[in-house]
């Protein structure tokens, strides 16, 4: 049994000129109320990465650090 991702880079879909990150089918930036395409759960930085999510996922793993 494979486990369910809920958390990822979702696609960039048409209309959106950026990828946005997604939590229980919410984006971080709440751009997007709901997604349920597939999620990349890798975590590298890119240059169509939404800046508002990117920023929040920043400061989240600051926090986890500290």
């Amino acid at each position: 049994m494979t486990g369910l991702i809920t958390e990822g880079w979702g696609a960039i879909r048409p209309g959106d000129r950026r990828a946005h990150y997604y939590r229980n089918g919410m984006s971080l930036c709440r751009r997007i109320g709901f997604y349920g395409g597939p999620l990349d759960p890798d975590d590298s930085k890119s240059k169509d990465d939404c800046a508002a999510c990117r920023k929040q996922l920043d400061r989240e793993a600051a926090q986890v650090t500290q």
